[in-house]
């Protein structure tokens, strides 16, 4: 787990495998970042709590509004330059092929509305099994007050996951990993967990719903969202899901 440390305008490791890495800028004082550099991988660029506008260095710059998604072809290098306070999360991963840039408008997605009851939850793909890349699956889940989510419980071993928390305020969730060994995480806004195996549902307190953007990096011939549910949890009814159920 990555405990949110509060980082302003300089890059905050959030997780760092070789699948992948993600990071995150809070941009506040410096608005304009100059010269990233992505070499030989490809990036997924996503904005929380404002907008940000993209200059790569071949292209027209890109606007990004809150929760947008930006893919960027393998080796692709940027700059970042804001109006306002914003967090932009930058995701990279190893990558054999080069496809072209381009954005998900979250204002433009129907979600897939999952679950019952106490499991109840939106779920916004934004880069999804069928969409170019070499690795990358992405997208948001927004949770109903104080639900599960990633329930019934699943587990994609060999396809890395983080969870990044945003929208939940000064209150909080529990994220658990079951498995092997079972652990548990109280997790807040700003906060991440690398999943690398495992079952890894979470629920929110009473008051809020568990937000989070979830990045998954894959091997290209494994690049899906075949998951394996939890056996005690199989007679548990999904209704729609984006999910492949084994």
């Amino acid at each position: 787990m990555h405990r949110d440390s509060r980082t302003t305008d300089e890059f905050e490791v959030l997780c760092s495998i070789p699948a992948m890495t993600v990071q995150r800028r809070r941009m506040r004082k410096t608005l304009t970042v100059e010269k990233l550099e992505a070499q030989g991988s490809e990036s997924v660029l996503i904005p929380l709590g404002g907008g940000v506008s993209v200059r790569p260095s071949v292209g027209e710059p890109v606007q990004l509004a809150v929760k947008d998604t930006l893919y960027l072809s393998r080796g692709a290098s940027f700059s970042l330059e804001a109006r306002q306070d914003v967090d932009v999360l930058w995701a990279k991963a190893p990558a054999e092929r080069e496809y072209g840039s381009y954005v998900r408008r979250f204002s433009e997605i129907t979600p897939v509305v999952s679950g019952s009851g106490a499991y109840r939850r939106r779920i916004y793909t934004t880069i999804g099994e069928k969409d170019p890349a070499n690795r990358f699956i992405v997208g948001f889940v927004e949770g109903e007050d104080g639900n599960w989510t990633s329930f019934p419980p699943h587990r994609h071993d060999g396809k890395p996951e983080v969870y990044v928390y945003y929208g939940m305020g000064n209150r909080f969730g529990v994220q658990v990993v079951a498995g092997e060994e079972d652990r548990a995480f109280v997790v807040r806004e700003g906060d991440a967990v690398l999943f690398e195996k495992g079952y890894h549902p979470n629920v929110a307190t009473p008051g809020v719903g568990m937000n989070f953007v979830w990045i998954i990096s894959a091997e290209p011939k494994e690049r899906n969202l075949s998951v394996e549910i939890h056996p005690d949890y199989k007679d548990m009814p999904t209704g729609q899901t984006h999910l492949t159920l084994k």
